[in-house]
């Protein structure tokens, strides 16, 4: 008869157990080998039998496999180096054209695309150039460039009125308003009235530092050189009602008073000294018609000269 075990017989022991059953009393499973370790040492003999056959072959061998071997790694090296940049630059071209032409929207071709008139560039004014003096300029001279300047600058300062025709020719007229000029320019030179355009002349005519025409107490028609002009101004003063003596030619005491009241009046300055701006504003109200209402004009003009008021 086949002996069991029990397990709950306290007389038996682990070691009468069977080796061949377990505590259920099933067989035990195969264990499977260990693997066997690779041994370290073996590959170190591979590399160095490897090292003295190659240092066994011949000279011309060794050299042709070292070369081949420098010329492997330096390539590599060089598409290590080469290819990153090349898959940049690509990566940021494709940003550029991503950019530019955005998928969601259709790019126009230069056939469709509507090219707009460009504006006509607006035409810049062209400097007026001051015309060269090649010499002095007296009565009778002819100069078709020098002459008309210097006749509209006149105008421009108050010492003349333009003519119908503005020619060429250097006539008294012109030179009685050069004459002026050079009174009220140069007043302590006296044989800088001459009437003469020359180079002292011209440069201060043609310049911001010329001083317009004005009349002030002690001037007379004889010493304003032709033209009857201080005998005008008293004129049109009494015709306005602010001279009540006669008109004599002297810009005297009463005319001083007369020019104050109409400056006064009419909201200039106070000074008596008959100014380009006093200047226009009366000949405005003698101008103008009977029926409307005079008004106050003043305009900007080149200072007075030093010691009197701005007229």
């Amino acid at each position: 008869m086949e002996e069991y075990w029990n397990p709950n017989d306290p007389s038996v022991t682990d070691q009468d157990v069977p080796a061949e059953q377990d505590s259920l009393g099933f067989e035990p499973e195969e264990q499977e080998p260990p693997k066997p370790k690779k041994n370290k040492k073996s590959f170190k003999r591979k590399v160095r039998r490897a090292i003295r056959r190659f240092f066994k072959l011949p000279l011309m061998t060794r050299c042709i496999a070292i070369a081949a071997v420098v010329l492997i790694i330096a390539a590599i090296v060089v598409l290590l180096i080469v290819l990153p940049k090349n898959c940049s630059n690509e990566a940021k071209g494709s940003e550029v054209v991503n950019t530019l032409a955005p998928t969601d929207e259709p790019v126009e071709t230069p056939e469709q695309a509507t090219i707009e008139p460009t504006a006509e560039p607006e035409p810049t004014a062209t400097p007026f150039i001051i015309p060269a003096l090649s010499g002095n300029l007296k009565l009778n001279d002819n100069d078709p460039n020098v002459v008309p300047y210097v006749r509209t600058r006149l105008v421009e300062l108050g010492y003349m009125e333009m003519p119908a025709t503005n020619d060429g020719l250097y006539d008294q007229a012109t030179q009685n308003a050069v004459k002026r000029f050079q009174y009220r320019n140069f007043p302590l030179d006296l044989k800088d009235w001459d009437g003469w355009i020359g180079t002292k002349t011209y440069e201060l005519l043609t310049s911001s530092n010329a001083k317009a025409f004005f009349m002030k107490s002690g001037d007379t028609d004889e010493k304003l050189y032709d033209g009857n002009l201080v005998t005008k101004l008293q004129e049109k003063l009494i015709q306005l009602g602010y001279l009540k003596t006669a008109a004599t030619g002297k810009y005297d005491t009463a005319t001083v008073d007369a020019i104050r009241s109409f400056q006064k009046a009419n909201s200039v300055d106070v000074d008596g000294v008959a100014g380009q701006a006093t200047l226009k504003l009366i000949d405005a109200l003698v101008n103008a018609p009977a029926s409307s209402e005079p008004t106050t004009v003043i305009e900007n003009v080149t200072p007075a000269p030093e010691g009197t008021a701005n007229p």
